[in-house]
């Protein structure tokens, strides 16, 4: 299935590639490793990826049975701040989650993981937006996005509409694609969160690389 454009020479996605089970990843969720371990209730699957929203349409609709990635895809109009498991267990507990249930399921392990995550949110009218480079991931269930609501620690984090989409040189306003965004204020952090974060930042990075601790790929952040 092409693009459809339109004569104002704007772009829609195709229906595969924008519905309710398609969200917009730029962290892990893009590791082909990590998307296996979570969907491995799947049984066997293969991941496709490609380059064009045109071959990820047909590749989605033709292979139901397999996981789509649709790369190079960029998120525009957002604010992203770094943000360490702490915090997010800090959040949890107080939106009435138990960390004890996230562990259970194998979300995470009883000492807190020495991880920096990106945590972004739609920007508000007065603020200035950045962009997140990232990709599409197409075909998933109902029910894999439910485990991958409590992989988020949602409510923390929420599967929310993506404002908008930039492949290549064209804009998308996206009807039904989501992508986890923060719903806490990330400046409530603690004087001790704040130094745990620094430190993190900072452990066995050599200089101009990215942390070793970050769950994300160099480069996701644009201005």
């Amino acid at each position: 299935m092409a693009l459809k454009i339109s004569d104002e020479d704007s772009a829609a996605l195709p229906a595969a590639l924008d519905n309710d089970t398609v969200i917009f990843s730029y962290g892990s969720l893009l590791r082909r490793r990590q998307i296996r371990a979570l969907l491995k209730s799947r049984g066997r699957f293969r991941i496709l990826e490609t380059g064009t929203a045109a071959e990820a349409a047909r590749l989605a609709q033709s292979n139901p049975q397999d996981i789509v990635i649709l790369k190079n895809v960029r998120l525009e109009n957002v604010r992203t701040a770094i943000v360490t498991e702490t915090m997010l267990r800090r959040w949890y507990k107080r939106a009435g989650g138990s960390v004890e249930t996230l562990i259970k399921a194998g979300v995470t392990t009883l000492a807190v993981p020495r991880a920096l995550f990106l945590y972004a949110r739609a920007a508000a009218p007065h603020e200035k937006g950045r962009i997140l480079n990232g990709g599409l991931i197409c075909n998933l269930t109902k029910d894999e996005l439910a485990m991958l609501d409590i992989y988020e620690f949602a409510p923390v984090l929420k599967r929310t509409r993506a404002p908008e989409l930039k492949m290549g040189d064209r804009s998308f306003i996206p009807e039904h694609i989501t992508f986890y965004a923060g719903t806490v204020d990330a400046a409530d952090i603690s004087p001790e969160e704040k130094a745990e974060r620094a430190r993190l930042l900072n452990l066995n990075r050599k200089r101009g690389s990215l942390s070793p601790q970050a769950c994300w790929e160099r480069g996701v952040r644009r201005k």
